[in-house]
């Protein structure tokens, strides 16, 4: 009755959201909402679907499509993956990288299950006819990629916005790819909920 807002959110975010765009957004939230209390839980993309799906969490933001019907689900933003790589790389001085050109090299990706894993897979399906990715490394969590990267271990796909620190410290490259390639960040949440 008085317009306050109070009481305990729990939310749960896909690991590339919990860590690179989430504390910027709930720090604006909690100033304007002091007495409400977040409780955040991080898992990949298929966790935090599964946990909405049992009322484990009120609201998912996840990086991936969501086919499930008896879920909510509006896109809140669009993200841009870029191909990532060590500085001296081959690729690095291109201005765009072509699907095809990513086989040649060994592959950093994330686990199954990972929506950054699910959409670069579909996207390859799509536009590199046959050919399979040289997988060499597969890594639970965007910091440990990027470290991997770094040490030229191999190449990877990543959200453009997990490697402005990287790109501004001169320690990975980024090359946008052609066709470009986006993803939806989604909430997700049970119909009943946030109508």
């Amino acid at each position: 009755m008085t317009g306050d807002v109070s009481g305990v959110v729990t939310l749960g975010a896909s690991t590339t959201i919990a860590e690179y765009m989430l504390p910027f957004l709930l720090g604006d939230f909690k100033a304007q909402n002091p007495d409400v209390n977040i409780r955040l839980k991080v898992s990949n993309t298929e966790g935090i679907v599964s946990m909405v799906e049992n009322n484990i969490i009120d609201l998912g933001i996840v990086e991936a499509s969501v086919n499930n019907k008896n879920l909510q689900v509006d896109v809140c933003r669009t993200d841009q993956l870029v191909a990532i790589m060590p500085p001296r790389h081959p690729l690095a001085g291109y201005k765009v990288v072509m699907p095809q050109q990513l086989i040649s090299y060994p592959f950093i990706c994330r686990e199954e299950g990972s929506g950054t894993r699910e959409v670069i897979t579909d996207y390859l399906h799509t536009h590199v006819a046959g050919d399979e990715l040289k997988i060499c490394l597969e890594l639970g969590s965007p910091e440990a990629i990027k470290g991997a990267v770094e040490a030229g271990m191999g190449i990877s796909i990543m959200s453009h916005s997990t490697v402005v620190k990287e790109l501004k410290l001169g320690v990975l490259a980024a090359v946008p790819l052609d066709p470009p390639l986006e993803r939806p960040f989604s909430f997700v949440h049970q119909r009943h909920k946030f109508k």
